[in-house]
């Protein structure tokens, strides 16, 4: 049985051959059965190629925030690249530096994933857009923000990242009106559709930053009220930002209400607790904004130390007023046997310091 289907496999390979001789073709030499367990043992589980392995792996520990670890996997995964390529791993590797704040690296990998991709990758350069505007570097986040769009098709869900991407540059750069502009092509043509609460958020400060504090009010409160869903919205910074417009038009009651309605979601906001302070203080309430600012303090710890520095001599400065505006001491009281009335205790000799300095 088994000479037989050796004979009929050797007839198949000889006609074949003839056949492709004919047509000036050379032939391929085809794996018999003899070669099947050969093959079947390349192909077995246990030998994964470690470059696709480690960019999974990269890939899977970037979108869990794991950077470090992502990052081990990816240069791996490059390392064990056949000649360097791989622009999965390349591409991921450059959102992984971006996000540990590493921009030039990130700089470096994303471009390396633009060039040895063979298709269309308007996310590479979406993601190098990003990078450039980080490093403030405009004119070339705006020439990657136009070759996204040349590798995105029209109604592919990346042209609205691109657009948003496109207005936090202008914004950054300090073209106000293209970044709203851009916001708005961000957001969609209808605000009954509007689902995108970084692009909603951005385009209503940048109103704020126009000085168009109803048109940003409208739209800030518009955005508590909506029924869509908004992922990730932080509604601290929308009520900061209700109870910003709502001072500027005089309403110190309603900008109060405002921001501990955001305390309520983060009570350790600090530009809240900066806001209602400087309020307090306009106000003459230097206890409660004395009050606000050490709480400022206590939520910023080691950060933005110019402006604790400041926030520290606003608070020496209220301390200095508040001792120097107290009332009297009370005057102490003793017992006169003699009269039998109480009257005042002796008061100490003038030379005498009040303060003993230790």
């Amino acid at each position: 049985m088994k000479k037989d289907q050796a004979r009929t496999y050797k007839r198949a390979i000889a006609l074949a051959s003839g056949l492709l001789l004919q047509f000036g073709m050379q032939p391929v030499l085809l794996a018999g059965p003899a070669l099947a367990p050969a093959l079947a043992k390349v192909s077995g589980k246990n030998t994964k190629d470690p470059a696709d392995k480690n960019t999974k792996l990269g890939k899977k520990l970037y979108e869990k925030g794991d950077y470090d670890g992502a990052l081990d996997a990816l240069l791996q995964a490059s390392y064990f690249a056949r000649n360097g390529y791989n622009p999965e791993a390349f591409y991921y590797l450059g959102l992984t530096y971006f996000a540990k704040g590493q921009d030039q690296k990130a700089v470096d990998a994303l471009t390396k994933h633009c060039e040895q991709s063979i298709e269309k990758t308007g996310r590479g350069h979406l993601a190098l857009a990003r990078c450039y505007t980080r490093m403030k570097n405009y004119r070339k986040a705006q020439e990657e923000i136009g070759l996204a769009f040349r590798d995105t098709e029209f109604m592919d869900p990346l042209t609205r990242e691109i657009h948003l991407a496109n207005g936090i540059n202008e914004d950054s750069a300090g073209h106000l009106n293209a970044a709203l502009s851009s916001y708005r092509e961000a957001l969609g043509q209808y605000q009954r559709d509007w689902d995108n609460y970084e692009a909603w958020i951005r385009y209503s400060e940048c109103l704020m930053k126009m000085k168009e504090w109803v048109k940003a009010h409208t739209s800030l409160q518009d955005m508590v009220k909506t029924r869509n869903p908004l992922i990730g919205i932080k509604y601290e910074r929308v009520y900061l930002d209700i109870g910003i417009c709502l001072l500027t038009k005089g309403n110190h009651q309603g900008a109060i209400e405002a921001w501990h309605r955001a305390l309520e979601y983060d009570p350790n906001n600090r530009e809240v607790h900066l806001q209602l302070a400087m309020l307090f203080e306009s106000e003459r309430h230097l206890s409660s904004a004395m009050n606000e600012y050490k709480r400022f303090v206590a939520c910023c710890g080691d950060e933005d130390k110019e402006r604790v520095r400041q926030v520290e001599q606003r608070i020496a400065t209220i301390e200095h007023k508040l001792a120097s505006e107290a009332p009297p001491a009370p005057v102490q009281m003793q017992y006169n046997q003699e009269t039998s009335r109480p009257q005042p205790a002796e008061e100490p000799p003038k030379n005498m310091p009040t303060d003993p300095g230790f």
